[in-house]
């Protein structure tokens, strides 16, 4: 069984040069000590821990907050591998359906803009919701002649693309199949060190009225049940920042029907797992939310 890591978070801030939009990104340091069995303590806490035995390693990560005011996330040589969540309502046109999608900050990715150590793995998630019919993503990653140097081929609703290492360069996330915006991805020099799997999620923050699919199933997703949920699968939610969008003049609550609230949480996480484990787990998680 996994073991959960638990955070003391110290808020800091630092600016640095980037290609992506230059931001001061407040930072999240998580000290970590060796965490006997699970626990459902969160990132609320300030209890250290220690990765794989050993003594008390820092990990510095930016915190929510900053990654959903900049739209910008860089991360430390601790993280061996990132998931880029493809968010619900990703296949609405950024020029004239703006107002369906979920928030207009990092709407189509989370990130929009990444900045990672070379030897960083990067895998899609797409969590872009079926209403009455399905959304498959495919997004493809171009460098900076012009030429795709990796595609997810077409992925399902919560399903997750094939892992890539990418080389030192610059690089654009293209979505092939809808009027989306594109993010990036910038590959330093800088060498990843770490097995730290990192993410994103978008949750609801309260649990929604109507929490069913059209076939009537039930959703349980919301803040309160990935706070539990999370932990039990090995993930540990490192932050999370509250906003709200709705936009939609003529839409009951002022928010898309799709998104079932105007109220969400941008939930930071990260594991000690395998890659491919996160990725089976996360795959339910995702299909747990209310975003159908």
């Amino acid at each position: 069984m996994y073991k959960l890591f638990r955070s003391s978070i110290i808020t800091a801030f630092r600016k640095k040069a980037v290609t992506m939009p230059t931001a001061a990104l407040s930072m999240v340091l998580v000290v970590a000590v060796l965490a006997g069995n699970a626990s459902t303590s969160s990132a609320y806490g300030s209890n250290p821990f220690n990765l794989n035995n050993s003594a008390p390693v820092p990990v510095t990560t930016p915190t929510a907050e900053s990654i959903y005011q900049s739209e910008s996330m860089e991360l430390p040589p601790s993280i061996g591998s990132f998931i880029i969540l493809i968010a619900n309502e990703a296949h609405e046109s950024w020029q004239d359906e703006r107002h369906k999608l979920i928030t207009d900050k990092n709407s189509y990715y989370i990130p929009k803009n990444l900045r990672i150590p070379q030897g960083t793995t990067l895998s899609f998630l797409n969590a872009d919701a079926p209403w009455d019919t399905p959304h498959p993503q495919t997004i493809e990653i171009i460098d900076d002649r012009g030429e795709t140097v990796y595609s997810t081929g077409v992925l399902e609703y919560a399903n997750s693309s094939r892992p890539i290492v990418l080389p030192v360069g610059n690089y654009t996330i293209v979505n092939t199949e809808y009027e989306a915006t594109e993010g990036t991805i910038s590959v330093t020099r800088e060498k990843s060190n770490g097995n730290l799997v990192m993410g994103g999620f978008y949750t609801p923050s309260i649990q929604v009225e109507n929490n069913r699919d059209n076939d009537g199933g039930v959703h349980p997703g919301s803040l309160k049940y990935y706070r539990a949920e999370f932990p039990k699968n090995g993930f540990q939610i490192l932050s999370e920042y509250n906003f709200t969008y709705g936009t939609c003049d003529y839409c009951p609550g002022e928010y898309w029907p799709d998104n079932k609230t105007d109220n969400h949480t941008l939930i930071i996480f990260a594991t000690e797992q395998p890659l491919s484990d996160a990725l089976v787990k996360l795959k339910k998680l995702v299909k747990d939310n209310v975003y159908v």
